[in-house]
């Protein structure tokens, strides 16, 4: 086959790096994919490159910094004209697009209508009705526009596929039909085996001086303001407790020093490759994820749970998106009753009082990735989708 998948993201930022990875998977399969996504700097002139033997179209776009995020007509003319281009001289037969910014719209749009291709829209977040995730201010405002060009364009797409079931069920709710959805979470490379428990734990001992029998708990990465208040009252408990840690703060993310030296964390700053993130990962007692139970969290699939489980850790963590069927059915960490800081910091108590059985909890947690979340199978998955949508999209074009 021969794929176009759209994203409205800049090269090498926030989704880029998944939804590459899931077109090299498709490569290996044997298929050939041009991946269109949007420069990082560029204004006027498009950029070809190959990666991991991906075809990568970096559109220029002529706003900046946080404004390149989709919404620039240039970015989409010129994705247009490049997907004519490439269409003439191999034809595609899908067209794969990840959410509804202009820039993507309108190209897989001109893509499906005028060169007849088949369209498949993924639905990844929620950024309109029911997110809060930026606040009141933003839901009253550009949130009005992000839930207009998430739903209202749904329609025209020939398949879906979701990230959540909550997503899912909300597409089905706009009266698309259920017999062309599927949910597909973002799976990950689970061919490396990561460092063992023991080994990890005597490199972060080395790195940073921690001592042997040390609580450690880690989180990668960035956190909204409101997951971060739940997580600190949950600490506070701890504490009251007298419950001893060291929290691993993995990834840029800024936290004033005086609230690190209260909740004992400590920052590593950027990581500069994914094997030591995974060391961080594997070093731990139990990797966190705490989460506000809402509508935008229940919307979400957090990569950083599928590395936290692929680096053989356990995770502690608040009953959001898909996770507590997994949770429920798999000994793989441990799922708070609420999303309350009460019952994320008993979650969390229970990582501690469980170090025992940490090892046998890690090889859980690769049994799952291997058979559930792997990256080939899911890429599988979503080929023999992209075929059935073909089939039944093919007496339209006869």
């Amino acid at each position: 086959m021969n794929i176009a998948f759209i994203i409205h993201n800049q090269a090498e930022t926030g989704p880029y790096w998944k939804v590459l990875e899931q077109c090299a998977a498709y490569v290996k399969l044997g298929h050939s994919v041009t991946l269109f996504c949007t420069s990082k700097t560029e204004r006027w002139r498009s950029k070809t490159i190959m990666r991991e033997g991906v075809r990568v179209i970096e559109a220029p776009d002529v706003l900046w910094g946080k404004l390149r995020q989709g919404v620039d007509l240039w970015n989409a003319f010129v994705r247009c004209r490049i997907a004519k281009k490439l269409h003439h001289e191999a034809p595609f037969d899908i067209v794969h697009a990840v959410d509804c910014r202009p820039n993507v719209i309108f190209p897989s749009l001109y893509v499906q209508r005028q060169l007849g291709v088949p369209f498949v829209l993924s639905w990844w977040d929620l950024f309109g009705k029911g997110s809060t995730r930026f606040g009141k201010g933003f839901a009253m405002t550009v949130g009005g526009i992000e839930g207009w060009l998430e739903t209202g364009f749904r329609k025209y797409a020939d398949g879906a596929t979701t990230i959540t079931s909550y997503l899912a069920a909300r597409l089905h709710e706009l009266g698309y039909p259920a017999d062309r959805i599927e949910v597909h979470h973002l799976g990950v490379d689970t061919s490396q085996e990561p460092l063992a428990y023991k080994d990890a734990r005597a490199w972060l001992q080395e790195k940073h001086r921690i001592t042997p029998h040390e609580n450690v708990l880690c989180f990668a990465g960035t956190i909204y303001e409101t997951d971060f208040t739940l997580l600190l009252k949950a600490l506070d408990i701890l504490k009251h407790h007298n419950i001893a840690y060291t929290l691993v703060w993995v990834g840029k993310h800024f936290i004033d020093d005086n609230v690190c030296r209260e909740y004992s964390i400590l920052r590593t700053g950027i990581v500069p490759t994914m094997q030591e993130v995974y060391r961080y990962f594997a070093a731990a007692d139990a990797c966190i994820l705490p989460m506000e139970v809402n509508d935008a969290n229940a919307a979400r699939w957090h990569s950083k749970m599928t590395d936290y489980l692929n680096a053989g850790a356990p995770v502690a963590l608040t009953p959001v998106s898909d996770f507590p069927q997994y949770f429920a059915e798999n000994d793989i960490g441990w799922l708070s009753a609420s999303g309350s800081p009460e019952d994320f910091a008993q979650a969390l108590m229970r990582a501690l009082e469980e170090k025992p059985m940490r090892e046998e909890r890690s090889r859980n947690t690769r049994a799952f990735m291997k058979r559930e979340l792997d990256g080939m199978a899911i890429a599988e998955r979503a080929i023999r989708f992209y075929k059935r949508i073909i089939s039944l999209t093919s007496p339209k074009e006869q």
